[in-house]
C-alpha cells in the first residue's frame, strides 16, 4: 500500500474539456465516427444502486471524468451509489444516442464492491461525464481512481487511496492510512493516523494541506521542488532541513508521513 503511484489511464489522452451547456434546440444526429463540432447539447440520465454489505472489505471506484463524493456512515449495512451521467455533443439527438454508450458497471464480489465508468475509447470530441455520490459503512477501505474531477471523501475509519490526474482531493475525518497520488491539483486533508499507519501524498503541481492530531506518532518527511514547507502546532524532533526539504520524528515515530510536491507549498498543522 505504501508504493502509491498516480495512475495515468491511457484513455485520458482521448478526453476533451468537460464544460457543457444545455440547449433545447434539436439537430440531426452526427455520424457515429465523425468528430463533433462542440459539446453545447447535453443529454443526462441518473442511475442508482444499493448493495448489501456482508463480508466485503473494500469499496473501489474507477471513474474517468466527473466528481466523486464518498461519505462513511456509522452502522450502515449497504453501499448506496448514485450516478449522474452526461454526454455532450453538437446536437441533442447525437448526445442522446451516445448516452447509451456511457455506463456505470457495478460488481459485487466476496471481497469488494467495485464501481466502474465504461465509455467509448474514441470520443470523437464528445464529452462523457459521470458524477458519483456514494454512502457506505465507514469501516470499509476506500480506493478511488479518476482522471478529471474532484474527489471528496469523508468519515472513513479505514485506509483511503486516491489516484487522480486533474482535480482537487479533499479528505475529512479519516481514521486510517491515506495514500494520495495526484498530477495537477490541491490536496486538503484531515487525517488521524493509526500506529504504524502511512500518510503518503504526492502531487506534481499543487498545494498539500495536512491536518493531523498533535499526538501523531510518525517519521516525517516533506519535499518541494518549488515552494515552502510550513509545520505548525507540532513538535518535530531531530529535524533535518534544507531549502526544499524537512524531516524528523513526531512522537515515537511509529508511523510514516511522506509528502511531496513539484510546484506548490506544503502546510502541516496539528490539532
Amino acid at each position: 500500500m505504501k508504493n502509491t503511484v498516480t495512475k495515468v489511464i491511457a484513455v485520458a489522452l482521448l478526453l476533451g474539456t468537460c464544460v457543457v451547456w444545455i440547449h433545447c434546440d434539436e439537430e440531426g444526429p452526427t455520424e457515429k465516427n465523425d468528430n463533433v463540432k462542440n459539446t453545447d447539447f447535453v443529454a443526462e440520465e441518473s442511475v442508482s444502486f444499493k448493495i448489501a454489505v456482508t463480508d466485503q472489505l473494500r469499496f473501489r471506484l474507477e471513474g474517468i471524468n466527473g466528481n466523486v463524493s464518498i461519505v462513511g456512515i456509522s452502522q450502515a449495512d449497504s453501499v448506496i451509489i448514485t450516478g449522474e451521467k452526461r454526454v455532450g455533443s453538437d446536437s441533442m439527438a447525437d448526445a442522446q444516442e451516445h448516452l447509451q454508450e456511457l455506463e456505470v458497471l457495478v460488481q459485487d464480489s466476496a471481497e469488494e464492491i467495485f464501481v466502474e465508468t465504461d465509455q467509448p475509447q474514441e470520443t470523437h470530441g464528445r464529452s462523457y461525464v459521470v458524477d458519483y455520490t456514494v454512502t457506505l459503512p465507514r469501516d470499509l477501505e476506500v480506493l478511488v481512481t479518476n482522471i478529471n474531477g474532484t474527489a471528496e471523501i469523508e468519515s472513513i475509519h479505514n485506509s483511503v487511496t486516491v489516484n487522480s490526474v486533474n482535480g482537487l482531493v479533499t479528505l475529512d475525518e479519516i481514521l486510517g492510512s491515506a495514500l494520495i497520488g495526484l498530477t495537477n491539483g490541491q490536496i486538503t486533508s484531515r487525517v488521524t493516523l493509526p500506529l504504524d499507519g502511512t500518510i503518503e501524498m504526492i502531487t506534481a503541481n499543487g498545494v498539500i494541506e495536512l491536518h493531523i492530531p498533535q499526538n501523531t506518532s510518525a517519521e516525517f518527511s516533506a519535499i518541494v521542488g518549488n515552494g515552502l514547507i510550513t509545520l505548525s502546532n507540532l513538535d518535530l524532533k531531530d529535524q533535518v532541513s534544507s531549502a526544499n526539504s524537512l524531516s524528523g520524528s513526531l512522537g515515537e515515530g511509529q508511523g510514516t508521513i511522506a509528502l511531496s510536491t513539484g510546484n506548490g507549498n506544503i502546510f502541516v498543522t496539528g490539532f
